[in-house]
């Protein structure tokens, strides 16, 4: 063989052999991930994904948690496509499909999305690693805030960008306390996405999410206006101020985190908090209520009534703003924050036990309902 054409032959095989190192890692790592999802490792499992960035490592060590909640019978990662490395050999991509079926209910689910890998230390030839959803768009402002979304949602996610400095400003001014990190916003092309971001035990229908030291996580929709998601991005911005509160705060009755949320929420709606009170004190005139320890545990009896833990826990938060002011309902928060009782917070800043506040709210509910009736026989 001529030297030359020799010498470009070895370089293609070396090439090719490169090229295929990447491809060979991500297997492994898909393979070991499967393996500790079976074994319910975790572990092992986040030792097959990238540290690099702080909220998608809470995010995936959530996901894995859940499995001691919602065991899988089964699992699979199954790669739909080759993978496709980055002209800089330093990211890589490939579309995976991922199958689980419960314990509870053997119901054989998936999801597919394109997955993101980076390699260890920077080595191409080393270890790749799992680094989440590859998103198409990705925008970061001057101040650290990061907007992620698919192709379809661009637009959205750049009014998104826009609109929420100023929804996060208001949010801290009202609730006393400021979020100390840039918030990550991801917007999910379908519900089934968010789910599975979520957990893979996760089935309620959702329209956004965010727990300590996650992002702020919405469902795409049609409309790129940024006012048709406001009062969405209000809800959760005021779940991320809230965790501000204290490290214990995420152990608070889920009612008050839901409340103060949806409260902050209210002067980006359409429907006035006023027809919103009145249609709940209605309700509760008949008798329709939850008790609190109903409405207390976010992974227990209180997801049979989801429902009641938004429109009572924002009644109740509306009624001790406006009865003791936003000072004491911020104190009461921050007491929880510290890992104060309910009970113990709202003796100490409310000076009253919770079951009298609870009868103190009712009474101020049955009145308002009569209050309503009485003008509406009048009209």
């Amino acid at each position: 063989m001529h030297r030359l054409v020799q010498t470009l032959v070895c370089a293609c095989i070396v090439s090719i052999a490169q090229a295929s190192i990447p491809s060979q890692r991500v297997h492994e790592a898909l393979s070991l991930m499967e393996d500790a999802v079976r074994a319910n490792d975790l572990g092992a499992f986040m030792s097959q994904v990238s540290t690099e960035d702080p909220v998608l490592t809470t995010e995936i060590r959530a996901w894995f948690e859940d499995l001691t909640i919602n065991p899988v019978a089964d699992f699979e990662i199954e790669p739909m496509e080759e993978l496709i490395v980055g002209i800089t050999d330093q990211v890589a991509m490939m579309q995976v499909r991922m199958h689980w079926t419960l314990e509870s209910d053997s119901i054989a689910r998936s999801n597919e999305f394109k997955a993101l890998f980076v390699p260890m230390g920077g080595e191409a030839s080393g270890p790749w690693l799992f680094a989440g959803r590859a998103w198409e768009f990705k925008q970061t402002s001057d101040d650290g805030l990061r907007v992620m979304s698919s192709k379809e949602h661009h637009e959205l996610a750049k009014n998104i960008a826009e609109v929420v400095p100023s929804i996060q400003s208001k949010i801290e001014v009202a609730m006393g306390c400021d979020v100390h990190h840039p918030l990550t916003i991801k917007i999910y092309p379908a519900m089934q996405d968010l789910q599975f971001s979520i957990s893979m035990g996760y089935l309620n229908p959702i329209a956004g999410w965010n727990e300590p030291g996650e992002s702020i996580k919405v469902l795409g929709r049609e409309s790129t206006s940024a006012d048709d998601i406001s009062s969405l991005l209000a809800h959760e911005i005021g779940h991320a101020v809230s965790f501000e509160f204290g490290e214990q705060i995420i152990n608070a009755p889920w009612w008050s985190l839901e409340g103060i949320a949806e409260l902050v929420a209210d002067q980006y709606r359409s429907t006035s908090p006023e027809e919103r009170e009145i249609a709940i004190a209605k309700q509760i005139a008949r008798g329709d209520r939850r008790t609190w320890d109903q409405l207390t545990d976010f992974k227990g009896e209180a997801l049979n009534h989801s429902s009641y833990v938004y429109s009572q826990g924002w009644s109740m938060i509306r009624y001790i703003t406006n009865r003791y002011g936003p000072n004491a309902r911020n104190t009461w928060f921050s007491e929880m924050g510290r890992g104060i009782s309910v009970e113990d917070a709202t003796r100490s800043v409310l000076a009253l036990s919770f079951e009298d506040l609870d009868l103190a709210w009712e009474a101020e509910m049955l009145s308002i309902a009569q209050q309503a009736g009485s003008v509406s026989e009048s009209d």
